[in-house]
């Protein structure tokens, strides 16, 4: 499942996917997590999430909402141990609170990989992208 904010760019995943031959795997949902609970009450009647239920999050949108979308999957208990989260542009744009939260969370409730790489499309800009998995 695919949550996006733009209808437009809904549209556009799911030709993407439909080209991709994955139409019948892919769902897409226009919304945002941090709508007050109408998108996230959408995956949970709509789509089954439920505890446990999801084994990857790719945050690569609004870099402010990386984190308050994290804690409400977190509070939802849509992860497992061994969920992963990636999280791409950490350092560019940047979202430091989400790089700082999993930093101090190290250990405890999460392991994280850091990889250094470049914005998209060039090579001199640096980057960072977050690999985390959930230790519950």
């Amino acid at each position: 499942v695919s949550v996006e904010f733009s209808a437009d760019n809904a549209g556009i995943a799911r030709t993407l996917i439909a080209h991709a031959g994955l139409a019948e795997q892919v769902t897409v949902v226009v919304g945002t997590i941090g709508d007050g609970g109408v998108t996230v009450k959408r995956l949970v009647d709509e789509h089954g999430f439920g505890t446990g239920a999801l084994d990857f999050v790719f945050l690569d949108h609004d870099k402010k909402a990386y984190l308050p979308d994290l804690e409400t999957i977190l509070d939802a208990g849509w992860l497992h141990p061994g969920s992963l989260a990636v999280a791409d542009n950490v350092r560019i744009p940047g979202a430091p609170d989400y790089l700082r939260y999993m930093r101090e969370s190290e250990g405890k409730s999460w392991r994280t990989v850091e990889y250094d790489t470049h914005v998209e499309y060039q090579s001199l800009l640096k980057d960072l992208v977050l690999e985390s998995e959930y230790l519950g």
